[in-house]
């Protein structure tokens, strides 16, 4: 793959996978609601948040969708018995993917759904002994609003804070970990500034010594490239599809054979689907495109890492020539950071008001906005971030469709709006 032209390019090298030979033949429904549409011209750099689907993957899916739609629970008949198997062929290719056995992959609807599964499920467990939950400070809003609600139930729940790149000192970790912890949930890769946790080996192997789980919410990391099995010694892990161009409706919590063995009160009860964790009619076509998208990550991990940091290199330089700005994660005391996620300043700009301002160009805020009301990102006040920085700041996501020339066009959008902002009494905090 060539990354440098004189030019910027216009296409992405990607860009035939994700033009659908179905599309091609039919055109797709023009989406609108209230006179609202997609502009042709739109630049989604919101790609942490959701994915387009693969055409390869979609190709993949289609016969599961128009051919195949049996309930694999049905095995005597032969739809029932061909959707079993592409739930099994599924299951198995997620399993080689992450380097992990078939039993020990459950697939759930999604990583929400799954970071669920795993913490109810280890505190509704009769057998259980422990009662704490170690979690970090900046994990997913899944995992830490999950588990402040089971400390209504008994549950005591240690925060761990991070330092202000977003790491976690193990010291601080070994006065949290005790006999008495059940589970330490902490991220590798973190999904709002990008961040990897260097420390992670390092709790895993505290929080093993006092015979605690280690949960890893893998989403962000597996997506960007940096999670496997044999990198991390977890012994519970979620990914997602809607993160890796497969769509949404299937992701997956990996359940490690371990002795004794980890046991969870299922959520979903009824006919005793996956293993007895999750009952359901799987999502078949979703959790066969999960699998194809899953396998095509792993063996082009590596040239796409290379094109999401050619493509934020671009980004950043030419933002930096319009306008003043920081970002999170990035320097040379910073921790290391996977490509393609980036979390933004800009001084005395709202994010929300920005994103509001600029239709172009579809980023995600870095603080979030419940009934009218602005609060600042849990992320980035966990790393000392004041509220002026935390409502100014928003999170660009690259993605494979993305080009060289959306680059230079986001950056100049971005800026020029932030600029209009800075000098408007409309940028007033909200």
């Amino acid at each position: 793959m060539t990354l440098q032209s004189k030019k910027p390019a216009n296409i992405s090298p990607y860009a035939g996978h994700f033009q659908h030979q179905y599309l091609r033949t039919k055109p797709a429904e023009d989406v609108r609601f209230g006179g609202i549409g997609l502009q042709g011209d739109l630049i989604y750099l919101d790609h942490a948040a959701a994915t387009p689907i693969d055409g390869r993957v979609f190709a993949r899916m289609l016969p599961w969708l128009t051919q195949v739609y049996g309930n694999p629970a049905n095995r005597l008949h032969r739809m029932g018995e061909l959707a079993e198997h592409g739930l099994a062929q599924s299951r198995q290719t997620i399993a080689d993917t992450l380097g992990v056995s078939f039993e020990e992959v459950i697939f759930c609807s999604s990583a929400t759904e799954a970071n669920n599964l795993l913490l109810r499920g280890l505190v509704q467990n009769p057998l259980r002994k422990r009662n704490k939950i170690v979690v970090a400070a900046t994990e997913h809003s899944s995992v830490l609003t999950t588990a402040h609600e089971l400390a209504g139930h008994g549950i005591e729940v240690a925060v761990l804070p991070v330092d202000s790149h977003g790491q976690i000192d193990p010291a601080i970790a070994a006065t949290s970990i005790d006999d008495n912890t059940l589970c330490v949930c902490v991220m590798d890769v973190n999904n709002e500034t990008g961040i990897i946790q260097k420390h992670l080996n390092e709790i895993t192997a505290l929080a093993h010594k006092h015979g605690a789980l280690v949960h890893n919410d893998a989403v962000q990391g597996f997506a960007r490239g940096h999670f496997h099995a044999t990198h991390h010694d977890f012994d519970t892990a979620t990914i997602s599809g809607a993160k890796i161009y497969a769509g949404r409706g299937a992701a997956a919590l990996i359940v490690r054979k371990r002795s004794p063995r980890i046991r969870l009160a299922p959520q979903l009860t009824g006919g005793g689907h996956e293993f007895g964790l999750r009952s359901g009619t799987p999502n078949l076509a979703a959790i066969v495109g999960f699998a194809e998208a899953a396998r095509l990550q792993i063996v082009e991990r590596s040239e796409r890492s290379k094109y999401l940091a050619h493509l934020e290199s671009i980004f950043l330089s030419a933002l930096a020539g319009r306008i003043h700005f920081s970002s999170s994660g990035t320097g040379a005391k910073a921790g290391q950071k996977v490509a393609g996620i980036v979390m933004l300043h800009i001084p005395n700009v709202n994010a929300m008001k920005l994103i509001e301002n600029m239709k172009r160009v579809c980023v995600s805020a870095g603080s979030a906005c419940r009934t009218l009301q602005a609060t600042t990102s849990h992320v980035l006040t966990a790393m000392g971030c004041d509220d002026d920085v935390a409502l100014a700041s928003f999170r660009i996501s690259l993605g494979l469709t993305n080009t060289e020339a959306e680059m230079h066009h986001a950056a100049e959008i971005i800026a020029t709006t932030a600029a209009e902002l800075q000098k408007s009494s409309a940028n007033l905090p909200l």
